[in-house]
């Protein structure tokens, strides 16, 4: 078995102090900024996934919840890469259901629990869509992140719930794009209105054209800037100008 505590060891041991520098800057971590507090080790996304990749076969659920809650940026995005390696094994379907279909809703459930952890867009976006994303679009009595999208939740909570629709598109459901885009058209962070945009533009590019243009139409003179911008983004000049010019 493969500790918490040895991987964090090794992520330590590899930490650049120049790169972690830079990192703060970039990851907004000032005063009154998204990312206000977190600290950085300097480690790029290769260099964690490298030691995803050779500890997380024998690292227990338990303990990459553990690393998902240290207190290093990097930490905890290892704990949540390994918790995305668990689910990915246990949702690969063999003989026509899936793998470990308990073992998918333990992860699940951890996951749901380390929101506050989970708390810049880098961690939620290489996680999100992976874990409670496939979950909610597999077992559509799931509701907690139509819930989460909603004002008085957090920013991290809200942008889990947006960026979970991207398997839920792969999963034919693009109409939860649509519908959580509508709850973030008045938030204040940018943030929500990039993820919504994001999320937006990959339902157009599986084919939802006449969905999403329809949801453009109705928002387009009134939805932030980033989130239309985003949005139209693999249009055709033409058609993207004529969105963008209602605005």
């Amino acid at each position: 078995m493969t500790t918490a505590d040895e991987i964090r060891e090794t992520l330590v041991a590899m930490a650049d102090e120049r790169q972690a520098q830079q990192m703060l800057r970039f990851f907004k971590t000032g005063k009154a900024q998204y990312g206000e507090g977190d600290h950085f080790l300097g480690l790029r996304n290769p260099q964690v996934r490298m030691v995803v990749k050779e500890a997380w076969r024998d690292t227990p659920l338990a303990e990459a919840v553990r690393l998902a809650k240290d207190k290093w940026h990097e930490v905890r995005l290892c704990g949540l890469l390994i918790m995305v390696a668990h689910y990915e094994r246990a949702s690969r379907i063999r003989g026509g259901k899936f793998a470990d279909e308990i073992a998918m809703t333990r992860i699940m459930e951890e996951y749901l629990k380390l929101h506050q952890h989970t708390n810049n867009w880098d961690l939620v976006d290489l996680s999100a869509y992976k874990i409670v994303g496939h979950y909610e679009a597999t077992h559509l009595d799931m509701t907690i992140l139509d819930e989460w999208i909603l004002p008085g939740h957090t920013l991290w909570q809200r942008r889990i719930a947006m960026v979970s629709t991207w398997n839920a598109i792969r999963f034919g459901q693009a109409e939860k794009v649509l519908r959580r885009a509508t709850q973030l058209l008045d938030s204040k962070e940018d943030l929500l209105h990039k993820a919504a945009g994001w999320m937006l533009r990959e339902a157009w590019k599986h084919d939802n054209h006449e969905m999403v243009e329809e949801f453009l139409m109705e928002h387009c003179s009134t939805m932030p800037r980033i989130m239309l911008s985003y949005a139209c983004e693999l249009m055709s000049p033409d058609r993207r100008s004529s969105f963008t010019q209602m605005r």
